[in-house]
């Protein structure tokens, strides 16, 4: 499958949105999306098959950190590739914006996500206990540090 990633702007906000009703159970609206797009803070990406968006990422970068908040493909596209070329464009991106670490929280059931990330090099790092609902479920905290080590100090979200 033929697929171009290509920045978000947002007038993908509405494609975006519809891919997240797809994909979550607790989807972003179509205004949150737009207002994350437009941050001068967030690189969102999309892969085009043609005109259609077909999945996307998004996140954010503060000083030195950055966030992966959503990686998405539409259901009739999963199984191409998408979300591993999607995540390998991010972190190019935010390597260059000289972020010292990426941070995302899947699922702990989500183990397709988990495998994908660990192949991009993320390692786990924390829980987030009952983080998500929908059903309730917790958070596998995962970071993938630029500066060669994968140490991090043991933490509690409970502390």
């Amino acid at each position: 499958m033929n697929f171009e990633i290509k920045r978000l702007t947002e007038e993908n906000s509405f494609a975006v949105a519809e891919i997240e009703k797809l994909c979550f159970s607790s989807p972003w609206s179509e205004a949150t999306v737009a207002s994350e797009i437009k941050s001068s803070l967030s690189d969102f990406f999309g892969a085009f098959c043609g005109n259609e968006l077909a999945g996307y990422i998004g996140g954010r970068t503060v000083a030195d950190e950055t966030e992966i908040f959503n990686v998405a493909v539409s259901p009739k596209f999963r199984r191409n590739g998408i979300a591993g070329k999607l995540i390998e464009k991010f972190i190019e991106t935010v390597r260059k914006k000289e972020t010292r670490v990426i941070f995302l929280e899947v699922r702990t059931g989500n183990l397709p996500a988990i495998s994908l990330y660990e192949k991009n090099g993320f390692v786990f790092c924390g829980i987030r206990k009952n983080y998500y609902t929908n059903p309730t479920e917790n958070a596998l905290l995962m970071r993938l540090a630029f500066d060669g080590t994968q140490e991090y100090e043991d933490w509690d979200d409970d502390e």
